[in-house]
C-alpha cells in the first residue's frame, strides 16, 4: 500500500459548504488506484431562547423546532440556554478510475440525535447513483447560510433517504423511499372531539407505502446566475386489511441564485404542491389528512429569500422564510383540529403558518476555522389564528478538516 496524504479541498463538502460557508478541507491519501478522503468538522453550537418558549420544552432544542412555541393560551417560558456538539461530522469518500469514469463512494455521519447516525452512504458510477444520499428534489441553490440546523422554512426539505438515481448531464430522476427515517408522516385524523387525544384516524394509522416516489430534478447555471428546478409524484396510502384508500401528491420547486457583485449575492425559492408533505422544510401539514376510511391530500406553498454581503473577514447574511399548510378542506369534512380540555379550554391546535427569519455573521480568522453569531425569530400561527414567536441567539465555532 503507498499512502500519500495532502489537504485538498473534498468535492463532496462543495454541497455543504452552500449551507455552511467555511473553509471545507480533505484528508486524502491513495490505496493502490483509489483515492480516498476523509472529511469533516467539529461544529460547537451556544443557543439562547426568549420568548414563547413552551413551558414544558426547555427551550427550542438543538436546532429552531416550531412545536417548542407556545401560542395564545398556553403556558410559557423565558431564558433558556442550550450547548451542543451534535453537528459535528464525519465522512469518507473513495474514487477509483474505471474505464468509464469513477466509482465513487460515500458514507457520511454525524451526531445530531446524541450518537452517530447515518447521513449518506451511496455508490456511484456511470451515471447511476444507488444508495442514500440528498433527495433528488432537492438543492442547495437557494438557500441561505444558516447557523440553525434547521435553517429556512418554505424550501425542499433537505431529507436524506434510499433511492435509485440516473443522472443525464444537468437532468437527474430518481426512485426514492417513501417510508425513509427521514419522510415524517403521510397523513393525520387530527384530534378525538371526545377524548383530546388523537383520533382513531391518527398519524400514519394503518400506513401503506406501495409504490417508491418519483422526483425528476434539472439543475444548472450561467455565469453569475444558478437555477434549478424539480418536481415529485408519490402516492399516499393506508389499508387496515378491510378498509383502504390512497390519493397521489405532487410537489415542486423552483430555485436561484444570483452574483450581483463578487461580494453580493441574492437567493430564492419557492416550493410546495399538493400532498407534498415532508418534502418540504417545516411543513405544518402531513401530505394529506384521513377522515373515516378516506384520504385527501394538503395543499401547501412555501418560500425563502436571502442576500449574502462581504463584510470585512467574513460575510453578513440574511433570509426570511415562510410555509402555509391550507387545512381548509379538513376543517369544512369535520376534522378536529383544536384541542380543548374537559372544560372547552384551549390546549393546542394543528399549526397553520411557520415563518423564520435569519441573520448571521460568519468568518474564518484562520483557514480552516469558522466563527458565527446568529440571531433567529421564528413564529408559529394555528388553524384558529393564535400565535407565538421566539427569539434564538446562537453563537458557533467550527473547526473542520
Amino acid at each position: 500500500m503507498h499512502a500519500r496524504f495532502s489537504r485538498l479541498r473534498s468535492p463532496l463538502m462543495l454541497a455543504a459548504a452552500a449551507l455552511l460557508p467555511l473553509s471545507a478541507q480533505a484528508v486524502d491519501f491513495t490505496v493502490e488506484k483509489t483515492l480516498v478522503s476523509v472529511y469533516g468538522y467539529a461544529k460547537l453550537d451556544i443557543m439562547y431562547d426568549t420568548g414563547d418558549v413552551k413551558s414544558d420544552s426547555r427551550g427550542l432544542g438543538d436546532s429552531v423546532n416550531f412545536s417548542k412555541i407556545a401560542v395564545d393560551g398556553q403556558r410559557h417560558t423565558s431564558g433558556h440556554s442550550n450547548l451542543t456538539a451534535g453537528e459535528s461530522r464525519l465522512g469518507f469518500k473513495t474514487a477509483t478510475p474505471t474505464s468509464q469514469g469513477d466509482l465513487v463512494t460515500v458514507i457520511e455521519g454525524d451526531f445530531f440525535t446524541g450518537d452517530l447516525r447515518l447521513r449518506q452512504a451511496y455508490g456511484a458510477w456511470n451515471g447511476v447513483l444507488a444508495g442514500q444520499t440528498w433527495s433528488n428534489f432537492h438543492t442547495f441553490i437557494g438557500t441561505t447560510p444558516t447557523l440553525d440546523f434547521t435553517g429556512p422554512a418554505g424550501r425542499d426539505a433537505f431529507l436524506r433517504q434510499a433511492q435509485l438515481r440516473y443522472s443525464y448531464g444537468d437532468v437527474h430522476i430518481a426512485l426514492e423511499d417513501p417510508s425513509g427515517a427521514m419522510s415524517g408522516r403521510s397523513f393525520d385524523g387530527g384530534y378525538d372531539a371526545a377524548t383530546g387525544g388523537k383520533s382513531i384516524a391518527g398519524t400514519d394509522v394503518d400506513r401503506k407505502d406501495s409504490l417508491p416516489d418519483l422526483t425528476l430534478r434539472y439543475e444548472s447555471g450561467r455565469g453569475p446566475a444558478k437555477w434549478a428546478l424539480a418536481a415529485l409524484v408519490r402516492e399516499v396510502a393506508f389499508d387496515d386489511g378491510a378498509q383502504h384508500d390512497s390519493a397521489v401528491g405532487w410537489g415542486l420547486l423552483a430555485a436561484g441564485s444570483y452574483a450581483l457583485t463578487p461580494s453580493t449575492t441574492l437567493r430564492a425559492q419557492v416550493t410546495g404542491g399538493d400532498g407534498i408533505g415532508a418534502y418540504m422544510k417545516v411543513n405544518p401539514a402531513p401530505a394529506a389528512y384521513r377522515v373515516g376510511d378516506r384520504l385527501e391530500t394538503i395543499t401547501a406553498w412555501g418560500g425563502t429569500l436571502g442576500v449574502s454581503q462581504a463584510v470585512g473577514p467574513g460575510t453578513l447574511n440574511l433570509s426570511y422564510s415562510r410555509v402555509e399548510a391550507d387545512w381548509d378542506a379538513a376543517e369544512r369534512d369535520g376534522v378536529t383540529l383544536i384541542r380543548t380540555d374537559t372544560a372547552g379550554g384551549f390546549v393546542d391546535a394543528y399549526d397553520e403558518v411557520h415563518q423564520v427569519i435569519h441573520l448571521n455573521y460568519q468568518w474564518h480568522p484562520i483557514e480552516h476555522v469558522t466563527y458565527g453569531i446568529e440571531l433567529a425569530h421564528a413564529t408559529r400561527e394555528t388553524v384558529d389564528h393564535r400565535s407565538g414567536s421566539v427569539n434564538r441567539v446562537q453563537g458557533s465555532v467550527i473547526y473542520a478538516f
